[in-house]
């Protein structure tokens, strides 16, 4: 190898370790070239270059390029914008699919009423409907009964017949005619009455409530299902209920009260 050829090659390879990349360049070379330009400028206006105003011109024909030539923050500080922008997208994004999804579970619930409600009126009607066809059923049956009892009722039964006549002629016949004519339990039955009250139906003991043929306390009337009464034919029946229940005849009820002067 030529030690020319070696040396121009380390040359070369030497200045190319010191330039700096491209990209760093450019903005530099932009640079020299507006300051440049601000010399000349200032050279052909006054004749003699003016230092303060080199800076200023380089400036103003950076901004007006749009150049920085250095960073104005970190990586950090200039992406953080982004991340609130970012951050505020997803917080939207995310109200929206809430907001949304309530309005989905709203329309629902308004859906599952609406059908809740159709269910139960449809079914008062089915019940409205088969009252009324049980209620149809019942008069129908109703009807068909009051028929079929009307067919089948007995012909009319004749009138009863007329009330027997009321009784007359003298109490002790009365008497003696309840008494299938025995002469002497009528004899008995005359004797005791007698006593009491002469057979008079209106007789009234003055010191108690004994009245009538039998002369009967209100309490007795009571016992022998006949209501006390100033029927003398109605106190001859209540009397001989009373004895035949009590004494087994009107001579048992005359014999009680010859011993103890009552009966």
């Amino acid at each position: 190898m030529s030690p020319r050829t070696t040396s121009h090659r380390s040359t070369r390879s030497a200045r190319s370790r010191l330039r700096p990349p491209s990209a760093v360049r450019r903005p530099t070379l932009y640079l020299a070239v507006a300051a440049a330009g601000a010399v000349l400028i200032g050279t052909a206006t006054t004749g003699q270059p003016t230092a303060a105003a080199e800076p200023a011109a380089a400036v103003s024909i950076a901004d007006r390029l749009g150049i920085s030539a250095e960073p104005t923050g970190s990586v950090d500080q200039q992406i953080a914008p982004l991340e609130q922008l970012a951050a505020s997208r997803n917080d939207r994004a995310s109200e929206q699919a809430e907001a949304a999804e309530a309005q989905h579970a709203r329309d629902a619930a308004a859906r599952k009423k609406a059908e809740e409600a159709a269910r139960r009126k449809a079914a008062r009607k089915a019940a409205a409907e088969e009252a009324a066809r049980e209620e149809a059923a019942r008069k129908a049956a109703a009807e068909e009964q009051a028929a079929q009892e009307e067919a089948e009722a007995p012909a009319a039964e004749p009138a009863p017949a007329a009330a027997a006549a009321a009784p007359s002629g003298s109490y002790q016949d009365y008497a003696l005619s309840k008494l299938s004519g025995d002469g002497s339990q009528f004899s008995c039955l005359e004797n005791l009455w007698g006593r009491e009250s002469g057979w008079n139906p209106n007789a009234q003991n003055p010191s108690s409530t004994a009245y009538g043929i039998p002369q009967f306390l209100d309490s007795t009337w009571a016992g022998t299902g006949i209501a006390k009464t100033s029927d003398g034919y109605r106190q001859i029946d209540a009397g001989l209920v009373y004895i035949d229940s009590r004494y087994g005849s009107p001579c048992g009820a005359w014999s009680h009260s010859q011993s103890t002067g009552w009966y």
